[in-house]
């Protein structure tokens, strides 16, 4: 056995009420990099904070950035999920792992939602992409995968 028979699968992600997808957002702007319409530092200004959760939060996506070409062995290109919402307060506008998001989508009271950004991020360029925005409602532990 090696080492990956060793690792626990994440748990599962809850499923949004709603998903609005980035991806042909992302393909536009990738490009018009390539085409020279859009300068490469317009799209590789990643802040610390968006690095910096892509770095401690983050998930290696296992695909080579699509601007500097980092490989996909390096870790480079990952997924960190930023949360928004007026229901979770100070921690509105902030990088969690998924564990977190999953305990706060269990703490919802009725009525409450949170919007999850998930965004792209090379620590290598400081290529960033909003790939997804996920919305949640108040979710019950059926949805919650438990």
């Amino acid at each position: 056995m090696g080492v990956c028979a060793d690792l626990q699968p994440l748990p599962p992600v809850p499923e949004p009420d709603r998903s609005i997808s980035r991806e042909l957002d992302r393909r536009w702007v990738l490009r018009a990099v390539r085409a020279g319409e859009i300068p490469r530092s317009r799209v590789c200004d990643a802040d610390r904070a968006v690095t910096a959760s892509a770095e401690v939060l983050g998930t290696p996506t296992g695909r080579d950035c699509p601007v500097c070409g980092a490989s996909a062995a390096s870790g480079a290109l990952r997924t960190t999920q930023w949360i928004h919402g007026s229901a979770i307060g100070e921690k509105s506008g902030t990088a969690r792992s998924l564990s977190e998001i999953r305990h706060i989508l269990a703490s919802l009271s009725p009525g409450d939602d949170i919007t999850v950004h998930v965004v792209e991020v090379c620590l290598h360029c400081r290529w960033n992409c909003l790939l997804r925005e996920d919305r949640y409602e108040n979710q019950t532990e059926d949805q919650l995968g438990d």
